[in-house]
């Protein structure tokens, strides 16, 4: 007879600890309560930010 232990799913985030579940379902939860046109705005928002600073440095950092 063989004894199989079950492995226990553990997540470790980018520094090795343990990620707390309770407070990644809180988070989910949390970016999960705003709307999607909120979402699909702030994305824009960046993007259009990200857009605007790489045009700048290219126009700042041509030579004359």
């Amino acid at each position: 007879m063989f004894f199989y232990s079950k492995p226990e799913k553990t997540f470790y985030n980018h520094h090795g600890d343990s990620i707390n579940p309770d407070f990644a379902k809180w988070i989910v939860d949390f970016i999960s309560s705003f709307s999607d046109f909120f979402w699909i705005i702030v994305f824009t928002i960046g993007f259009i930010i990200i857009l605007f600073l790489v045009t700048l440095i290219l126009f700042l950092s041509r030579k004359n």
